[in-house]
């Protein structure tokens, strides 16, 4: 507390000042995660799975150039074929081109749907990338590189079309990095504009302001240092970092401004004796919430939890000193009037009333709200579909549905067969059973191609040589190396699948193993590879993982309430506004069909860091008003009038400064801003009338008993 006398003021700016330069300084080099390798997670069993099949078929992920016009099997459309293989071969970075133009066009039935359409009016070329060591820097130089080369050759007449998954992923950090670039400083703007129109001073604008300024650059600065870069799941940490220091700066601030009595240093001390502790359990509360993500198998995942719970600390320790040391600067402080307050206070008096008289309709009503949530929350679908994250206007995704629709799926997903006893496929009827296998695959919803070693060896030239040669000597006599090991224990079936998210994709794995089980029983094995099957798996186990995060989050939470308060009671009353909001924001994903992918389901975490820190503030404020009056309903009304400002004056500040994102252009951020800022509101809801009215209905019940 004596940070703010003149003897330490200038040695602790100049401390904070050079801190802020140097993290800023790593800051500017910090960079985006354009292949979102970060969120790949730690499965060994299929990490082996996909070194196999590398191993084997020698084959990595892959990037599809369609060229679409008329004739494009005459010699004019088989020249261009040719010259746009010969400038993309030339790329640094693409391993191999396969086109139609490697078998002198002369188009097989396996062909057809993957290099040529079966109309003929799109011919397919195939480029296999490399394996990158970077964070995508390459594969961005590769994919500008390809976009020119389709640039180039495309013309009124010629259209070259360029997709796939690695495409997408690309695409996806570009466009999380853009809206960052844009909304964030947006962000920042709007939340001055409404602090100062809460506080109507000067220095409510800067010094929250400042603070979140200085959080955001030491926490990002320390993860640029650390060599990480940023993704999807840790492009959210700015704005999180945002909402939980302006919540510690505004409370203490507040306090300050609507104290009447004393000086201005006796005025900091009075707001830093009377807030130190709540702000400081609220911050290890919502660190402890954010570290649970520890726990999470996706690496970024976890640095996001890591850093989240780094940068509350920061928040707290430079809210609470930064704010005493700048208070200092401003004599004049705004003067907090009831009828300065206007419409918050009035609004405020009567929602106290409200939860005091009708404390047990209150509770009624929310027992049927969450009953209705619960409804709503079994609607919820686990589903990420990069493509129309992208948006039906993009370049990309219009080129992807044309090549979807007439050509080929995009998504490969990759099958490896062996035999469960380990010995090698070595007969004519085994390869029938593959056959088999594969025709039942073909008849599943969402499948538009697929291709295996029993397609290539029914070729005509093939079909003779089998009376003549056996199994091993057939392969040998054909290139069939990409879809049979050399040693023959393992069979390759590559299955493409329409643009589809990873619900359907896993409802499409699943049904595929159930094929298998049917056509191959017990004596084979299936196992998949490839990057959309890896796509598909680290979805979905992200979204579990992350609610078990959340169960133990929030357990951890409210024992750590519990602890603090030294009640049983608190502890299990602070679980109404910290779940019940969330219930409800499920529930309206669930009823407008919102899915919840890797950006959704990053909300509970982000949004718990803001309910938790208001429900603290309450219930502290509350109980150090109720010992103090024995009051039950005075110390209600003095709560909500006092602390409800300052969480209704967060919570405006906050949800306003998420919603500017809902101008994004990449579909997850657009649903985080607008469903954190949703959730925010219910949280304030359930603070300022379900917490009261539950903590009169407790307090009356104690009181008869």
């Amino acid at each position: 507390m004596l940070l703010f006398r003149n003897s330490f003021r200038i040695p602790y700016l100049i401390l904070v000042a050079c801190l802020t330069g140097f993290f800023g300084y790593h800051c500017l080099s910090l960079r985006v995660d354009q292949d979102n390798r970060s969120m790949d997670a730690d499965n060994e069993v299929q990490a082996a799975v996909d070194r196999e099949f590398g191993d084997l078929f020698d084959e990595g992920e892959s990037i599809l150039v369609a060229v679409k016009r008329d004739d494009i099997l005459n010699d004019s459309g088989k020249e261009l074929i040719r010259n746009i293989e010969k400038d993309l071969i030339e790329i640094d970075g693409i391993n191999q081109v396969t086109s139609l133009s490697d078998n002198d066009f002369l188009v097989s039935k396996y062909h057809e749907g993957v290099l040529i359409s079966k109309d003929r009016a799109i011919a397919g070329i195939s480029l296999e990338l490399r394996e990158f060591k970077d964070n995508g820097e390459s594969l961005g130089g590769v994919v500008e590189e390809i976009r020119a080369i389709a640039t180039q050759y495309s013309s009124d007449e010629v259209a070259v079309l360029v997709t796939g998954l690695p495409l997408h992923k690309f695409e996806a950090g570009r466009m999380v990095g853009r809206d960052q670039k844009i909304f964030s400083p947006l962000a920042f703007f709007i939340l001055g504009v409404v602090l100062l129109c809460i506080t109507r001073h000067f220095s409510g604008l800067v010094l929250p302001l400042a603070v979140a300024a200085i959080t955001i650059c030491w926490t990002l600065g320390l993860y640029s240092i650390l060599g990480h870069s940023l993704n999807i799941i840790t492009s959210l940490l700015p704005p999180v970092m945002m909402t939980l220091a302006v919540t510690t700066s505004i409370h203490i601030y507040l306090h300050w401004a609507q104290n009447p009595e004393g000086d201005n240093e006796e005025r900091i001390v009075a707001a830093l004796r009377s807030l130190y502790r709540p702000c400081l359990f609220a911050s290890l509360t919502t660190a402890i919430g954010f570290l649970s993500l520890l726990m999470s198998h996706t690496p970024a995942v976890r640095m996001f939890g890591l850093f989240a719970a780094i940068g509350v600390l920061i928040s707290y320790i430079v809210g609470v000193s930064g704010l005493a040391v700048g208070l200092s600067f401003f004599k004049e402080r705004p003067v907090f009037s009831q009828n300065r307050r206007g419409w918050i206070s009035r609004i405020l008096d009567k929602g106290a009333a409200l939860s005091i008289d009708h404390s047990g309709k209150i509770i009624a009503a929310t027992v049927v709200v969450t009953v209705l949530g619960a409804f709503g929350l079994q609607k919820v679908k686990s589903n990420t579909d990069i493509l129309r994250f992208l948006g039906s206007d993009t370049r990309l995704y219009r080129d992807t549905m044309v090549v979807d629709q007439s050509l080929t799926g995009v998504n490969a997903i990759e099958l490896l067969v062996q035999r469960s006893d380990g010995m090698v496929l070595s007969s004519y009827e085994e390869l029938e059973m593959l056959e088999s296998f594969e025709q039942s695959v073909r008849k599943l919803p969402h499948v538009s191609h697929c291709l295996g070693i029993a397609d290539l060896l029914a070729e005509p030239e093939a079909l003779q040589a089998r009376n003549q040669l056996s199994f091993a000597n057939l392969i040998a006599n054909f290139d069939s190396d990409k879809y049979i090991s050399a040693n023959l224990k393992t069979a390759r079936i590559t299955v493409r699948s329409e643009a589809i998210g990873t619900h359907a994709g896993a409802q499409l794995i699943d049904a595929i193993r159930q094929a298998a089980k049917s056509d191959m029983g017990q004596e084979y094995t299936l196992r998949e590879a490839g990057s959309f099957h890896r796509v598909i798996a680290e979805s979905n186990h992200l979204v579990t993982t992350q609610i078990k995060s959340f169960g133990i989050a929030i357990g951890l939470i409210l024992l750590s309430i519990g602890i603090v308060f030294r009640s049983f009671e608190y502890m299990a009353l602070a679980i109404i506004p910290n779940v019940i909001p969330l219930v409800m924001t499920a529930a309206i994903m669930g009823f407008f069909q919102i899915d919840l992918s890797t950006g959704t389901a990053m909300i509970a975490s982000v949004v718990l860091g803001v309910a938790v820190d208001d429900t603290i503030h309450y219930l502290s404020a509350y109980r150090k008003s109720v010992r103090h009056t024995g009051d039950c309903r005075l110390s209600l009304r003095r709560t909500t009038a006092s602390t409800g400002f300052a969480l209704v004056s967060t919570t405006l500040a906050l949800s306003l400064g998420f919603w500017v994102a809902i101008f994004g252009s990449f579909q997850p951020t657009v649903y985080f801003a607008l469903l954190s800022g949703l959730t925010m509101w219910f949280a304030l809801t359930c603070d300022l009338l379900v917490l009261p009215a539950s903590l009169k209905l407790f307090h009356s019940r104690r009181f008869n008993t």
